[in-house]
């Protein structure tokens, strides 16, 4: 997804929303939250690759 410093842009796997979270830069792996549109958990993974961040997000209320 884009990236603007630590601001990520994300698409909500249930609403389809896209929404803007924020990562903190030491953050890597994975997390759970809360989409901030329609409430669902999201599964947030955070991956390195050549020094770019990369966030996405899936579905993580056991349905996945």
């Amino acid at each position: 997804m884009t990236c603007v410093d630590d601001q990520f842009a994300v698409t909500c796997p249930y609403c389809g929303e896209e929404v803007e979270i924020y990562v903190e830069p030491d953050v890597h792996g994975t997390f759970v939250q809360d989409c901030e549109v329609c409430c669902n958990p999201w599964r947030v993974r955070v991956q390195r690759e050549d020094g770019e961040r990369y966030v996405s997000v899936d579905r993580a209320d056991g349905s996945e």
